[in-house]
């Protein structure tokens, strides 16, 4: 009798038996908490295909509907930074000329302008300047001088779309793309050596502090410094010039280079964590977004690493990385761009986290351009946590949307929804399209 009470037992268990739930089921019920009702069918997390910054065979840039392919189009596609004044000018040369062996930093770019800013009577002697490597040459910077005038955009006239203005900058500029912040160098035709040791980055901000007094203000601003030297005796002569470790013989700026097509996106990692831990209070919840920020910008260019073919690519400018997961985008660690370790959070203003830190710019190689219509979509860049890949499907829950790119993103553990409270509402009826623009509490937003 027992026996037969057993089986009877186990068979009215087995009829009600409840299907577990997967990951991204849980990930979607939590969701729907957050949002307070269902996703709707129809919401594309704000995907769709991006506008892609085309340049011809020859390099010139097909964006405007004249140019003159003598001149550099920058201002046609990129954020092209102010001409230097003579009193940054005074400012930075002033730190430089009296500050020995600065403490400098690094920053991580591939594409970025170059202005010149000053130099010493040693300076004419360094010939050329570069970057990256010892193949990618700063062009129009010789003899520790930028060049003279430049061309960097053409803009139409307002409410006209035939006439054009030009931009003129009468700094010495240039742009350099898929290139490198690595290390700098120059060389030198006296003793025909490059010295890439000679060099060192300073923040506008340690500029700042050291001078409080003078006007303007550098912040946000970098500055490279060159120390020159020279050694004739393995030529045979005795003509040494040692360095004086003052980093002031040819000074220059460098800016991010920020293109203007790009548009942003917020990352959201709760979909690898223990969903059963979700809150949805401040201090209490991870539905913040930010557990990685990066902007994506696409380009159809010549690459002249591959003789000159032209690729299509992704640039992305890496703003945060509010996780303390492995994260990767486009298969690079977003911490380790940071040079961060992966514990830290960074630019989220986290309890014992990192900020402040630049933007990180790369290039993510997207191969030679075979059609010069196609277009792409930033949801298309693989985003990984762990070996979890992070989505956006159409109606369902995300773990990446889509925003403008001077949207702002939230602090550190506190939800989406207490800062852009029509983020719930564009959830799940789809509307308003532009719910990043409506901010209930800039308090909350880095």
């Amino acid at each position: 009798m027992m026996g037969l009470a057993t089986l009877a037992f186990a068979a009215c268990v087995s009829d009600k038996e409840v299907t577990v739930q997967t990951q991204e089921e849980k990930y979607e019920k939590a969701f729907e908490q957050l949002v307070g009702g269902q996703i709707n069918a129809n919401v594309n997390w704000g995907f769709n295909a991006q506008k892609v910054a085309t340049f011809n065979a020859e390099g010139e840039y097909t964006g405007m509907r004249s140019h003159d392919k003598n001149n550099n189009l920058w201002g046609g596609y990129v954020e092209v930074p102010d001409s230097i004044n003579q009193a940054i000018r005074n400012k930075v040369m002033e730190y430089f000329n009296n500050t020995e062996n600065p403490e400098g930093v690094a920053v991580n770019w591939s594409d970025f302008f170059v202005q010149q800013v000053g130099n010493t009577d040693r300076g004419p002697r360094m010939n050329y300047m570069y970057c990256g490597n010892l193949t990618e040459h700063i062009n129009d910077f010789n003899g520790g001088l930028g060049g003279g005038k430049r061309n960097v955009g053409v803009e139409l006239k307002p409410g006209s779309d035939q006439q054009c203005i030009e931009l003129d900058y009468y700094d010495g500029i240039t742009l350099m793309t898929n290139s490198s912040t690595e290390y700098f160098a120059f060389h030198n035709s006296y003793d025909d050596t490059y010295y890439k040791d000679n060099y060192v980055i300073i923040p506008g901000e340690v500029i700042d502090a050291a001078y409080p007094n003078m006007q303007p203000s550098l912040a946000g601003m970098f500055f490279v410094g060159f120390d020159y030297q020279h050694d004739k005796t393995k030529m045979g002569e005795a003509d040494v010039e040692a360095r004086n470790y003052l980093f002031n013989d040819w000074v220059v700026r460098i800016t991010p280079g920020m293109y203007k097509n790009r548009e942003r996106i917020f990352i959201e990692d709760l979909i690898a964590s223990d969903l059963s831990q979700v809150g949805y209070s401040e201090g209490k919840s991870d539905w913040d977004f930010n557990d990685a920020v990066f902007d994506v910008a696409y380009l159809r260019q010549q690459n002249d690493k591959d003789n000159y073919q032209t690729h299509d690519y992704a640039v992305i400018t890496l703003w945060a990385a509010g996780g303390t997961k492995s994260l990767t985008i486009g298969g690079k660690e977003v911490h380790e761009l940071f040079g961060q370790p992966v514990s830290k959070m960074i630019n989220t203003a986290a309890p014992n986290g990192v900020d402040g830190l630049q933007p990180v710019i790369f290039r993510i190689d997207l191969g030679k351009t075979t059609d010069w219509n196609k277009v792409y979509d930033a949801n298309e860049i693989k985003v990984f946590v762990g070996s979890t890949e992070l989505t956006a499907e159409q109606g369902k829950a995300p773990q990446k949307v889509k925003v403008s790119k001077t949207t702002r993103w939230m602090k550190e553990m506190l939800i989406i929804t207490s800062a852009y409270g029509q983020f719930a509402s564009y959830a799940t009826t789809n509307e308003p399209k532009d719910w990043y623009k409506t901010v209930t509490d800039a308090s909350k937003l880095y």
